[in-house]
């Protein structure tokens, strides 16, 4: 997705070398997807399971403002 737009950021980070992030996100598995800071889920997702969770991210961010 990020590929395809521009509104879209990707990062990978390798917690080995930055284990201050694994502890803040309580990485317990991989992959761990976070979305916004708000939503995370842990495994592999199909796209109907990726929407899903970015229209969470996206309700908690409007419920915020």
């Amino acid at each position: 997705m990020a590929i395809e737009n521009s509104y879209v950021n990707a990062e990978v980070i390798e917690i080995q070398e930055f284990p201050q992030l694994g502890r803040e996100y309580a990485v317990r598995g991989v992959p761990l997807t976070v979305i916004n800071d708000t939503v995370s889920f842990t495994g592999v997702a199909d796209e109907n399971t990726l929407l899903a969770h970015i229209g969470e991210a996206l309700a908690k961010e409007g419920s915020q403002n």
